[in-house]
């Protein structure tokens, strides 16, 4: 199973607002989860003063030393960190997708492939365009994890931040992958060999 870096779990419902803060500020800042080990500037005081604060109470109780998960997963579906938002079929689905990691991004390179004929295609960014790899992750016929897999083995976000036009759609997207990629545990050389015996 794929494996999740961050700092030591608790069932503490002020650790896992901890966790929660941490999370958020890596998803929308230059904050690394993983370099600062979780730890931000929160305090006792500011969780005490969320009108929200129930809620970390009833995740630390609820999912337990899996809450970094659950965290995880629904900040990868609404970086924004809305707890209103949070829910437990975005953990279930993630974790279905993380438990198969390989499964599906063989699946994923596949379909890619079905489409494109070729791989170098798949990044192909005419005339400034979203290219199929993208255009396919947005319309979710290929998972989030796919796209952070595929950049850890070939680099292409780099490329597409110099190809693609729009500055908005893409440069999102692209920072949520790089922020993510810090987060998800795979082996590198093993999906390089996959990757390989599907397009050779």
């Amino acid at each position: 199973m794929t494996e999740l870096r961050g700092v030591t779990r608790t069932l503490d419902p002020f650790k896992a607002y901890m966790i929660y803060m941490g999370l958020k500020a890596h998803f929308n800042s230059n904050y690394d989860y993983v370099k600062y080990g979780g730890k931000t500037s929160a305090t006792r005081n500011s969780y005490l003063n969320r009108r929200d604060k129930a809620f970390f109470g009833k995740a630390s109780r609820k999912f337990k030393e899996e809450v970094e998960d659950f965290f995880i997963s629904n900040f990868v579906e609404n970086e924004k960190g809305y707890v209103g938002q949070f829910n437990e079929e975005t953990y279930v689905q993630w974790k279905k997708r993380v438990q198969s990691l390989r499964y599906q991004f063989k699946n994923d390179i596949v379909l890619l492939l079905e489409q494109s004929k070729t791989f170098n295609k798949i990044f192909e960014c005419k005339d400034g365009q979203h290219p199929i790899l993208f255009k396919s992750y947005l319309a979710k016929k290929i998972s989030i994890e796919t796209m952070v897999i595929l950049d850890s083995v070939v680099d292409y976000v780099k490329d597409f931040d110099t190809k693609i036009h729009e500055t908005v759609i893409w440069p999102n997207h692209a920072k949520k992958i790089n922020n993510y990629k810090k987060l998800l545990t795979f082996d590198n050389s093993q999906y390089k060999m996959i990757l390989f015996n599907l397009v050779k």
